[in-house]
């Protein structure tokens, strides 16, 4: 319902020539930039970062899909926070999406004018992990290049990795995530 109101303000606004210039609407396909993806969009400027896997696109929370960034009172939270603003703040990017959270906001992978993916940029710089136990909602080859990804951070002891680190699923709840050795459409869940 929340979405349909927006979509129905975005459109409105951007007739008009007012808002912030985000529109949203659902994709031609379900690639972008090569990219194997959601079937919704959101494009318009990222007004806040709320923390490194948390931003604001057109007045919609958009939760970063596949990673899982320190929160705030952990070791490099804010850190993680700045290495994600520096990357979008103010900039035009792409969200493409299937799905919100319970919180509401939307999960999906951010991309920048470039085609470049935030999300992924956020575990190679190692300010975030690829949280594993969501793996079976991207295809294989986002799987490989985002676990190559972690794995690369991690030797070179980029971000995070520099010091002890502990996983935020850990931090909240004080377990390791349940990753799953295979998914629903019977392929590995990882190679």
């Amino acid at each position: 319902m929340m979405r349909s109101l927006l979509f129905m303000i975005a459109v409105a606004l951007s007739a008009c020539g007012g808002g912030d210039g985000a529109s949203f609407a659902p994709a031609s396909g379900n690639t972008h930039c090569g990219v194997s993806v959601g079937k919704q969009r959101i494009t318009g400027t990222v007004t806040s970062v709320h923390d490194g896997d948390t931003i604001t696109v057109g007045g919609e929370s958009i939760r970063l899909a596949s990673i899982d960034a320190p929160e705030l009172d952990q070791a490099y939270g804010p850190s993680s926070r700045a290495n994600l603003a520096a990357m979008v703040l103010g900039q035009s990017v792409t969200v493409t999406y299937a799905q919100t959270d319970r919180y509401d906001r939307v999960v999906g992978t951010v991309f920048k004018s470039d085609c470049s993916q935030v999300n992924l940029s956020q575990v190679a710089a190692g300010a975030a992990w690829y949280y594993e136990a969501y793996q079976c909602e991207i295809d294989i080859r986002q799987r490989q290049a985002y676990a190559a990804a972690h794995a690369s951070a991690r030797t070179a002891k980029k971000g995070l990795w520099a010091n002890a680190a502990v996983a935020p699923w850990v931090h909240r709840n004080g377990v390791e995530a349940k990753v799953p050795s295979s998914c629903p459409n019977g392929e590995a869940a990882s190679d």
